[in-house]
């Protein structure tokens, strides 16, 4: 009999706390974070709607025409066999190119036979692409013989290097597979290269090997410079002057046409009315959108909207009157404080559940509302109504579990930041933690309730995948009876802590 009565007190104590858990003002914005998804989706299936009634407004073109386009077929030939397009836009690109005949990055210069043991390489215009820096990588010398690069590890000066590793011995050490530091790179006005021959010889030609042989783009080539030669290395007589290797503006008309049957749409694209690209995708995937759904739910849903909005109930539930100096009204009902404790995490159990569980659902409908009948059908008819119960499950279990603790925070504590920071980031760092700590966590048996597992990403970076080693989901029973398990026992120290409640507004304990 007892029993019944605690039962019929707790709910009575429930039914009155409704109202402050369901529409306290400082806990008002939880409604936000359980349909900020919702608005997500339903904005993406406007757009989706809105987009297939533009693309159907111009006529669907057959799913056996589209797949016939095949590269290399004309732009003409694709509009006589499908007709008008959905959507169509062209435009001209240009993109500068080596002219016939010029090697790359390597400028060959023969002169009349001259003799001299100097010879100075001046740089008026370092690059085509406009860049200040000037870069050789090798600068070579050779006789009238050309059986050897005079210039091979001679003594160098030049203008001041842009870095130490990059001096202008650089451009004669005979190679250029070293990169960047294998040349010599100066960002100076007056920028020359000169090497000393140790004597006179008699000179042929000259090669000067520029930024794109050693690997770089060609653009940073050198775009004017001349080579002078001298005897005693004061007075300089030019023998070559060049505009560097050659480039010409290789223009291309891209032309693309929309095509759409229905459910897939066709990209494709023409160069100078060749077909070179074709993509057929679907409008609307309805597999991707699941995995869509099932990241929302386990990385916003679980980890950030249940999280805080359960410090936002249940802290509010004994805190918040705290706060309002109104404990003690309750404090005074002739009823246990265990029963008061056990009605008002009820009340908050209730609106908790209903407002996230509403949620979750409400965006699993929208995920769902824009995709073809036909496949909606399957799905319901397949796995669609257990993916529904667990993903609410999961919401239920979740606010079962942290209201629990936010409820006893409440008790315990004065400032709800400190122990919402603690479990937040003890739930952040979850997937990172050995196996037998992750299971320490309320995330962990949560995440086991889900019926798709969250999308991965396989851009990370390998440190993070090897770190990242989610432990393996408990069995969905031993998942409900964990949580339970853990409320319990929390409840059970937030009885003990009501029991012993003093309130004493002044220092707000």
């Amino acid at each position: 009999m007892k029993k019944r009565f605690w039962t019929r007190q707790a709910w009575t104590i429930a039914k009155i706390e409704l109202r402050r858990a369901f529409f306290s003002k400082r806990a008002f914005w939880v409604y936000g974070l359980a349909l900020f998804p919702a608005l997500i989706f339903f904005g993406h299936g406007i757009e989706v709607k809105l987009r297939r009634d533009r693309l159907a407004a111009r006529g669907l073109t057959s799913q056996a025409l589209l797949d016939s386009t095949t590269k290399g077929e004309s732009a003409a030939d694709v509009r006589r066999r499908l007709g008008a397009p959905a959507r169509e836009s062209q435009y001209e690109s240009r993109r500068r190119v080596r002219a016939k005949g010029e090697a790359t990055g390597i400028t060959t210069h023969i002169i009349e036979p001259a003799e001299a043991r100097f010879v100075r390489l001046n740089i008026t215009r370092p690059s085509y692409s406009g860049e200040p820096t000037a870069r050789i990588y090798e600068f070579e010398v050779y006789g009238t013989d050309s059986a050897s690069n005079l210039a091979l590890n001679r003594m160098a000066t030049g203008s001041s290097p842009c870095s130490s590793d990059q001096g202008p011995e650089k451009a004669f050490n005979g190679s250029i597979a070293g990169g960047r530091s294998d040349s010599w790179c100066t960002h100076e006005y007056d920028r020359f290269l000169q090497v000393d021959l140790g004597a006179a010889h008699k000179l042929r030609r000259f090669v000067v090997k520029h930024a794109s042989a050693g690997g770089e783009r060609e653009e940073a080539d050198t775009r004017e410079f001349n080579i002078q030669v001298s005897n005693d290395g004061k007075m300089f007589a030019t023998l070559a002057s060049s505009a560097g290797a050659r480039f010409m503006d290789e223009r291309t008309t891209n032309l693309f046409l929309t095509y759409f049957d229905g459910r897939r749409e066709a990209q494709l694209q023409f160069a100078d009315g060749k077909l070179v690209s074709r993509r057929i995708t679907p409008v609307l995937n309805f597999e991707e959108d699941r995995q869509v759904f099932a990241g929302v739910f386990q990385f916003f849903y679980l980890r950030l909207a249940i999280f805080f909005g359960c410090l936002g109930i249940f802290m509010n539930l004994f805190r918040g009157e705290m706060l309002d100096k109104t404990l003690h009204f309750w404090l005074l009902v002739p009823a246990r404080r265990e029963v008061l404790l056990a009605g008002k995490y009820c009340a908050g159990l209730i609106a908790a559940a209903v407002i996230f569980a509403g949620g979750a659902l409400l965006c699993f409908g929208l995920m769902i509302w824009p995709h073809d009948p036909i496949e909606v059908q399957a799905y319901w008819q397949s796995a669609g109504l257990a993916h529904a119960f667990w993903y609410t499950m999961a919401a239920v279990l979740g606010c079962v579990g942290y209201g629990s603790v936010f409820l006893a925070a409440g008790l315990f504590l004065r400032n709800p930041i400190i122990p919402a920071a603690v479990l937040l980031g003890w739930e952040g760092i979850n997937g990172f933690l050995p196996e037998i700590l992750q299971k320490l966590s309320v995330l962990y048996y949560l995440q086991s309730l889900c019926p798709v597992p969250a999308p991965t990403d396989k851009g990370a970076p390998a440190l993070i995948q090897m770190l990242l080693a989610p432990a393996a989901p408990a069995s969905r029973f031993w998942a409900i009876v964990g949580l339970l398990i853990v409320t319990g026992l929390v409840l059970c120290l937030a009885s003990f802590a009501i029991r012993r409640m003093q309130i004493t507004y002044g220092s707000d304990t």
